[in-house]
């Protein structure tokens, strides 16, 4: 039984270092588990969401509409950003999304 499982943890790992990109290959490679490789992975990816959930967090703050942008357009790529975001798993709600775009509009509008 215990030969089995190791022929199965082998053969697991043998497919996620043929499965993953290139990029990838050093972090799946450099562990002797299938079960580590995941682990590896799921850290790495993690880390990823975190750094482009900040990114997208920062951008939705600091949006502001310049003179030669359409508002229709600067109001679509805010909801786009909160829709980055809930796909990330950090949902953004409505009013939120509508303080930040009346806060990045020009005095002109009269919302500052």
């Amino acid at each position: 039984m215990v030969d089995a499982w190791d022929a199965m943890t082998e053969a697991a790992l043998a497919t996620i270092q043929k499965l993953v990109k290139l990029v990838h290959l050093n972090t799946v490679t450099s562990v002797n588990a299938a079960k580590a490789a995941c682990d590896e992975l799921k850290v790495m990816f993690e880390a990823r969401n975190n750094a482009q959930l900040l990114r997208l967090m920062d951008k939705l703050s600091s949006r502001k509409k310049g003179g030669d942008k359409n508002i229709i357009k600067f109001a679509s790529r805010a909801k786009m950003i909160r829709d980055e975001l809930a796909m990330l798993g950090n949902r953004v709600d409505d009013n939120t999304i509508g303080v930040r775009v009346l806060s990045g509009l020009p005095a002109e509008y009269g919302m500052c």
